[in-house]
């Protein structure tokens, strides 16, 4: 679920948020669209196909993008919530 948070550089309310993901297999970890394919999700690392409830990826947190500047940032625990 996307969700939107301010931006702490440009304040603007145009942040949103996305799961980050770690590749247990090659330990890449990054945001959930570094892994969208177009076809399905695949690591950007090692090309390896992943699939719904893989055991060799796992969510670490969450982090956010603005949409007006640009900024990624991680959400600390419990900052995020549902809009």
């Amino acid at each position: 679920m996307k969700r939107h948070v301010s931006c702490p550089v440009c304040q603007a309310e145009e942040a949103e948020t996305h799961d980050i993901v770690h590749h247990l297999i090659c330990a890449y970890v990054g945001p959930d669209y570094d892994f969208e394919d177009g076809e399905g999700y695949r690591c950007p690392k090692c090309l390896r196909a992943l699939h719904d409830h893989d055991a060799y990826a796992e969510i670490v947190g969450v982090g956010a993008r603005c949409t007006l500047c640009g900024t990624e940032f991680v959400m600390p625990d419990g900052i995020v919530q549902d809009m």
